[in-house]
């Protein structure tokens, strides 16, 4: 059995921003210490300066006779007196035209301070200098050597103290770090746990070891989710009306069989003589000109509020008011009728002068009340509609003359039928599987 728990397969992210913040902790710390510290050296050479300069200063001042009388015992007993003083090492008295004449302590083989490098802290020993004058002539010199060791012991102690709270402050940075870390990457850690889950079920999945990296890799199959998603309603929306689209996508959980009563329009239109047209085309050239009229007539039937309710062979199906609720069905449906006999027209024009044959369709139209919804079996259903009204205007397309519109003089009352559009009557019929008779009448155009 293993001793050690096994490492994680990566460096956590926590891990990474405990030791980001420690490093900036820690440079930090180590900067600001640099500057105290360079503050407190300059501080401790200001007061060596000082206190060198003091003590020379005396010496120069009480030297000045003794150095005129050539008193060099006086100026002996001077510097001795001088020499009690801890912090003086060596101490020197001279004169301009003899040299020196008393002297005290051993020289040290240092440098004075400002030969020593600036990265320095502080020398062992401070040489100081300074002119003896008598009634403002300089008679001779004085100098000193001043032992530092108390300045450095200070300064030394400095720098461990700095040291030492240095490293605490970095300690405990790091422990502030990895809490604080951990506590704010704990979301993304639940994030990314169910990312690892969402992987391993994706085949082929490959996850960059971290949780960032497992992030964006769900986020990839997400974005790729998404665009997969838009592609589907795209398709969707290809088969089916976007009402019928849209209320399929709202209700997933919900699809069924069933539907609703609706009052609508519903509008057939197929091709005159298609039979013999498809004996003598080859399937191919058949689906170009199938595609050639569908394609302008679903924008034009689109254009008047109605949807293409399916394709069945040649004829097209489209129904008005049942999708969306639309109390100018009828109006809509006979300018959509009439509207297509001209694109239609329009068509044959442009393939006439190509020298192609023309493609005659006839439209049959009615309205009422009809069942709207999911029809078929459980596993394989298909929005449309059902009822009287549906059958009646696929039987008058089976009986309308080509490039016409023929509905019945039940499709809405005949006086404001008339009143709006130009009709003709084609007399009373009875129709296959419609009870009783009823009056044809050929729409032939808005008034």
């Amino acid at each position: 059995m293993a001793l050690i728990p096994a490492l994680p397969r990566y460096l956590p992210i926590a891990w990474k921003l405990a030791a980001v913040t420690s490093a900036l902790t820690l440079l930090t710390v180590v900067v600001l210490a640099t500057l105290v510290l360079h503050q407190v050296r300059d501080v401790l050479h200001d007061q060596i300066r000082a206190q060198a300069d003091l003590i020379v200063g005396h010496i120069a001042r009480a030297s000045a006779e003794p150095i005129l009388a050539d008193d060099r015992l006086a100026l002996q007993t001077l510097v001795q007196a001088q020499l009690q003083h801890g912090e003086i090492e060596f101490l020197a008295v001279h004169a301009n035209d003899q040299g020196l004449l008393a002297s005290a302590g051993q020289r040290p083989g240092t440098q004075p301070l400002n030969a020593h490098p600036h990265w320095s802290l502080v020398p062992s020993s401070h040489h100081q200098y300074r002119p003896v004058l008598f009634q403002g002539v300089e008679v001779g010199w004085v100098e000193a050597y001043i032992d530092t060791a108390a300045m450095q012991g200070l300064l030394h102690n400095t720098i461990r103290a700095g040291v030492a709270t240095a490293v605490v402050v970095s300690v405990l940075g790091l422990v502030l770090a990895i809490a604080i870390s951990k506590r704010l990457v704990r979301p993304l850690e639940r994030l990314a746990k169910a990312t690892r889950k969402h992987a391993a079920a994706t085949p082929g999945a490959s996850l960059v070891q971290d949780e960032l990296g497992q992030l964006i890799h769900a986020f990839r199959n997400m974005s790729t989710d998404l665009l997969r998603k838009d592609q589907v309603e795209d398709a969707l929306r290809r088969y089916v009306s976007d009402g019928v689209a849209q209320d399929i996508l709202d209700n997933l959980d919900r699809i069924e069989l069933g539907g609703d009563p609706v009052e609508g329009s519903v509008l057939f239109a197929d091709i005159k003589g298609y039979t013999t047209l498809s004996e003598q085309l080859d399937p191919a050239e058949l689906g170009r000109i199938l595609n050639e009229f569908f394609g302008p007539m679903a924008s034009t039937i689109a254009a008047h509020g109605g949807v293409v309710d399916k394709y069945i062979g040649d004829c097209t199906m489209a129904v008005f008011g049942v999708t969306r609720p639309d109390v100018q069905h009828r109006l809509n449906a006979l300018r959509a009728g009439l509207a297509l006999l001209n694109t239609i027209r329009d068509l044959n024009r442009a393939r006439e002068e190509r020298g192609d044959v023309r493609v005659e369709f006839r439209i049959g139209l009615h309205a009422g009340r009809m069942l709207a919804g999911n029809l078929g079996a459980e596993d394989r259903m298909q929005y449309t509609v059902v009822g009287g009204p549906v059958n009646l205007a696929s039987r008058l397309t089976e009986i309308a003359e080509p490039d016409s519109l023929l509905v019945t003089d039940g499709f809405m009352p005949r006086d404001e039928l008339s009143q709006r559009f130009r009709i003709r009557s084609r007399g009373r019929r009875r129709l296959r599987g419609v009870a009783g008779e009823v009056e044809l009448l050929s729409v032939l155009g808005e008034r």
